[in-house]
């Protein structure tokens, strides 16, 4: 983006002016011709060409032509082009005029008109550019900063879909053990005031750390190890180098929520969690693999709960569309896994 303003503009007009002035003026006296008439013919243009183009400026301004398309600008700097070059010239005959008893000839009139023609047409060119392209620029910020917050906007409805079902499952869990045994009730009861804590403190946030998604996944599984006793055994594999790198918050929790919802939970003799985190091909590999299996009939959509399909819809939000979610099924497991890529 090219910077506009008063204090730009009179920057621009005046060197502009000078340079050409400055040309000028070393052109005719590499001619020869005396002093006082290269001076003149130097300093006429500069005066002049300043004047009539901060006038043009100002009366342009009051016209909305920002908003035109592109061809009626280019008419209208034909047209204020052609119309310049004539007022320049007129002027400067009626001063020749007036000063020496003669103004331009037919031919000067006619060769002056090309070459200040010309640099009227690049005025006009430059400053017509620079506001049609500032415009542009500012019109694509626009588009992008609302398509951010329509993306920005729709990532918190998604966010607000994951407390009531994390909310629903934890109670339903707690509730199932309140006549069992209401001490282990209470424990769960303890696990999950923090484990909701969490979730609220990072409903903001479209990332944390994989460091802090961790510690609430183990503390999730300490809660849930507490209702299925030793019906639930978990392993946690992560690369060390990978804690710091950024996630979407309880984007784990809900795969870990699901592989024991829908698979240990079915199973009497309950079954095992494992998840694996690693990098590969600079991408983040978040796998959860659980006992269980798929029906081979359904779809994969059909096969999304609200859980799974929150972190979908988070993860194309996010990443653009570079981050997916699988589900499959390989020998006694049903594995959910996620990449992220890391750069």
């Amino acid at each position: 983006m090219i910077v506009t303003g008063n204090r730009n503009f009179w920057k621009a007009q005046l060197i502009g002016w000078i340079i050409m002035a400055g040309t000028n003026l070393l052109l005719q006296w590499f001619s020869g011709l005396p002093p006082s008439t290269y001076v003149m013919n130097a300093l006429l243009p500069l005066v002049l060409g300043f004047l009539i183009t901060t006038a043009y400026r100002y009366w342009i301004k009051n016209y909305a032509w920002k908003a035109w398309n592109l061809s009626k600008i280019i008419l209208m700097i034909i047209g204020s082009t052609i119309l310049l070059t004539v007022t320049f010239l007129v002027i400067t005959h009626v001063f020749f005029l007036l000063s020496a008893g003669q103004g331009l000839s037919g031919k000067e009139f006619l060769g002056n008109f090309i070459s200040f023609g010309f640099i009227f047409l690049i005025w006009n060119l430059l400053y017509f550019f620079i506001h049609y392209f500032n415009r542009l620029h500012y019109a694509e910020i626009e588009k992008w900063k609302l398509v951010a917050e329509m993306k920005e906007a729709k990532l918190g409805s998604l966010k607000s879909q994951i407390n009531p079902h994390f909310i629903f499952n934890a109670l339903n869990n707690i509730r199932a053990l309140i006549l069992e045994d209401p001490n282990k009730a209470r424990d769960m009861l303890l696990n999950f005031s923090d484990l909701f804590r969490y979730s609220l403190k990072h409903s903001d946030n479209a990332t944390v750390p994989l460091e802090q998604e961790l510690e609430v996944v183990e503390q999730y599984l300490a809660l849930l190890s507490i209702q299925f006793e030793d019906k639930l055994a978990y392993t946690l594999n992560i690369e060390e180098t990978l804690e710091m790198t950024d996630v979407p918050p309880m984007v784990l929790q809900l795969l870990v929520e699901n592989a024991i919802k829908h698979g240990i939970s079915q199973y009497k003799d309950g079954g095992e969690v494992v998840i694996n985190i690693y990098e590969n091909k600079n991408n983040l590999y978040i796998e959860v693999k659980n006992t269980g299996s798929l029906e081979k009939t359904e779809s994969l959509g059909n096969r999304l709960g609200v859980g799974l399909q929150n972190i979908r819809k988070r993860l194309n939000l996010i990443y653009s569309g570079n981050a997916h979610l699988h589900l499959k099924e390989v020998g006694s497991f049903v594995v959910a896994s996620i990449k992220i890529p890391l750069v």
